[in-house]
């Protein structure tokens, strides 16, 4: 099943530039092994805003769960996740 899925993070104010560094390292790593895992298939960092993503997941529960795995989960401003389906399919059987 697809999802799309939009990821906003921000810095807390409370937390130093270096500390913040290191989550953003270990959150790329994350990303990393969740699309050599085929679990993303396509990311687009939109800029200065945050991530969008196109994930592959078996249901909303597994998706919940790559997301909530993510080490920046708990900086996320913002989370918007839709499931998709490709009409591709149902295109091309049109004349």
């Amino acid at each position: 099943m697809l999802f799309s899925v939009r990821l906003v993070s921000r810095q807390p104010a409370d937390m130093t530039t270096e500390a913040w560094q290191v989550v953003v390292g270990d959150q790329l790593r994350a990303t990393k092994a969740q699309y050599d895992q085929g679990k993303i298939k396509a990311i687009y960092r939109e800029t200065g805003v945050g991530v969008l993503a196109i994930y592959d997941a078996a249901d909303p529960r597994e998706m919940d769960q790559l997301i909530a795995s993510l080490p920046m989960s708990r900086y996320f401003a913002e989370v918007t996740v839709h499931p998709l389906w490709d009409m591709a399919p149902t295109l091309q059987t049109l004349a």
